[in-house]
């Protein structure tokens, strides 16, 4: 399974394969010098810059056919998902695997090709927003038959939203792993000694500018309503515009604006709501000081926080990984649903979802063993909760080892009360691209025009939506 076939693509597969780019992903980091690399007097192989990064693999089980699982979850939540597939073993002797996790640029090469040389793994795992443009290329079979229509797991057990996102051409291409997205995490130490309540957060973005001009304080603990303050000196931010993925989709649909209308038939980033959700965080930066501005080389949010630089954190449910390993930091922190910064105080989060599907191609037995394991991950949800992440089941979601985990089911409470997902398009990619793309401009610099630059991105998007 780790030979790739080189065969030509459509367009459309092509471009899965840049997905690492706009996908949640755990990094590589450079690699080790060799023990004694001083010492060699031999010029140094030449480094093949075209072979792929070595699989995470995992074997369960001892038998001659296992079912092959890909995956992108390479980071601490796949030490949580090793084990979980260790489980399933355990309870399901008679079905072995072999789990392969993928970085997300390999295994967005690696799937269409698989799928297209007829060789394709028995089933993977990725994103809900990514099922679309996967799907209208044919590289995954319907679940309904599958999984859902012998009443095995239950459409109406999963947040709707991801169901619809999930759904292609009136099919459900996938099942739902867990639910994953934004989370306000928050500081309490910072803002009590603001003078401000941790335990009654400002309910709207004016109340919030309110807030954040008292906790911002430069190296001379002047505030920005101060005469002296140090814009370019600031020791404590109040907020930080976090990852564009998720923080854009949010702040838009707060104000009521958003990347295109339901349908995907209109760019709608250029409309006076969308302007004004991207021009309140131009103000937070460069006309009120109370977020650093949005531009390459600033500090992840996470670092910040870490040190007591940051109040307000709008971070991901996997952010839970995080606080274990910084229990210090866990100490004086709270979670809640995603801060209103709209007038009137409008809420909405952007989840997403790791869904379980089969590749198009997968053989009876290679479907009838995915099927076994799609179940137990989906019903087993309680164990991968303590990744950070909300197991995809509701009733999971509801038992009492679940809830137990703070984190989690504030997140559960979240995404089922004011919980979007992204416009399933079968060029979401592009247009995710060119969205983050006009709003990086917008906040480049304090002398950027947000319209014009939301303007020009939306002229980009229509094309893309104009297309056959």
């Amino acid at each position: 399974m780790n030979i790739v076939h080189r065969t030509k693509l459509p367009l459309g597969l092509t471009l899965l394969m840049v997905m690492a780019l706009v996908l949640s992903a755990c990094g590589t980091g450079a690699p080790a010098t060799a023990p004694g690399a001083a010492d060699v007097t031999e010029p140094p192989a030449a480094v093949d810059l075209t072979a792929e990064p070595t699989p995470i693999v995992n074997a369960f089980g001892d038998c001659s056919d296992p079912l092959i699982l890909w995956h992108g979850l390479t980071g601490t939540d796949g030490a949580v998902f090793a084990v979980l597939l260790e489980k399933f073993a355990k309870d399901n002797p008679d079905v072995c695997l072999r789990s392969e996790g993928i970085p997300w640029d390999t295994f967005f090469q690696k799937y269409p090709t698989a799928v297209a040389a007829g060789t394709p793994p028995d089933m993977v795992i990725f994103h809900a927003a990514e099922v679309n443009q996967m799907a209208s290329e044919g590289l995954m079979m319907p679940m309904d038959d599958v999984i859902f229509a012998d009443g095995t797991l239950d459409k109406a057990d999963f947040n709707p939203s991801v169901i619809e996102n999930i759904t292609y051409d009136g099919k459900t291409m996938a099942v739902p792993f867990d639910n994953h997205g934004w989370l306000l995490w928050y500081n309490t130490e910072i803002i009590e000694n603001a003078g401000l309540d941790p335990d009654n957060l400002p309910k709207n973005g004016t109340e919030f500018l309110e807030w954040a001009q008292k906790i911002t304080t430069d190296i001379n603990g002047k505030h920005p309503t101060d005469e002296g303050f140090d814009k370019d000196n600031v020791e404590v931010w109040a907020h930080e515009f976090t990852w564009p993925r998720y923080t854009i989709p949010v702040t838009l649909w707060q104000f009521g604006g958003d990347v295109t209308n339901a349908d995907g038939t209109q760019c709608l980033l250029a409309s006076p709501e969308s302007v004004a959700a991207i021009q309140y965080w131009h103000d937070m930066m460069y006309k009120y000081y109370v977020a650093p501005p949005a531009v390459p080389g600033k500090m992840w949010a996470g670092d910040l926080y870490k040190v007591d630089r940051l109040a307000f954190m709008w971070e991901g449910t996997w952010t839970g990984g995080f606080m274990k390993d910084n229990p210090d930091v866990a100490a004086k922190t709270k979670t809640a649903f995603i801060n209103s910064l709209a007038p009137d105080g409008t809420q909405a989060v952007k989840l997403d979802s790791h869904i379980m599907s089969i590749p198009t191609g997968v053989d009876e037995d290679g479907v009838a063993k995915a099927k076994v394991l799609m179940a137990y991950l989906a019903d087993n949800g309680a164990f991968w909760a303590t990744s950070g992440q909300v197991p995809g089941k509701i009733e999971v979601q509801n038992q009492a080892d679940v809830q137990a985990i703070e984190s989690v089911a504030m997140a559960a409470k979240e995404f089922n009360e004011i919980g979007r997902t992204s416009l399933a398009h079968k060029s979401f990619i592009e247009i995710q691209t060119a969205y983050e793309t006009a709003v990086g401009n917008a906040l480049a610099s304090a002398d950027a025009n947000v319209e014009a630059e939301l303007k020009a991105g939306c002229e980009v998007i229509q094309a893309i939506l104009d297309r056959p």
